[in-house]
């Protein structure tokens, strides 16, 4: 009897050392997917921010979702990539009209909801019309397959500094 308790003692042992590095592991793997998703949803942001200063809408939209909305400073909802393209067109009109315009740049910060959705939350300053500006914005991203693409855009508001 005390040579069965022992073995399954051992057993027990060797079960709980299998399930513990199985934990490790995984939480490992799970912190280097994570670290690449955060990597993709840097690149995205630094391709959009590339399109949004080239004046490209179609570039811009094209990191929405099909079925992505967006809330503007000004309170807006556009719903659909064809209306968020529609949007930008007329921002990056007025943009390129505006000889004191200054290209775009936002720090991002990146929190993740779940695995395939997060959160971008940038904060920006430039220049419109001669006066210096800044604001706030939100971005929800979802993994669409191998890829992210933004589902919500909701600006903050434009501040005069």
């Amino acid at each position: 009897m005390a040579v069965v308790s022992s073995v399954r003692a051992r057993l027990r042992a060797a079960c709980l050392a299998a399930v513990a590095a199985l934990s490790v592991g995984c939480a490992v793997d799970g912190g280097l997917q994570q670290a690449r998703d955060e990597q993709a949803l840097r690149a995205l942001w630094r391709g959009f921010e590339q399109a949004f200063n080239r004046g490209d809408a179609e570039a811009v939209a094209g990191f929405y979702a099909l079925d992505a909305d967006r809330i503007s400073a000004s309170g807006e909802l556009v719903v659909g990539r064809a209306q968020i393209r529609t949007g930008y067109q007329a921002m990056l009109a007025r943009r390129a009209a505006d000889p004191s315009t200054a290209p775009f740049h936002a720090e991002i910060r990146v929190r993740f909801v779940t695995a395939d959705v997060a959160l971008l939350d940038g904060t920006w300053s430039g220049v419109r019309d001669g006066r210096e500006l800044r604001g706030q914005f939100t971005l929800t991203a979802k993994r669409r397959g191998d890829r992210w693409l933004l589902a919500a855009g909701r600006d903050r508001g434009v501040i005069e500094s």
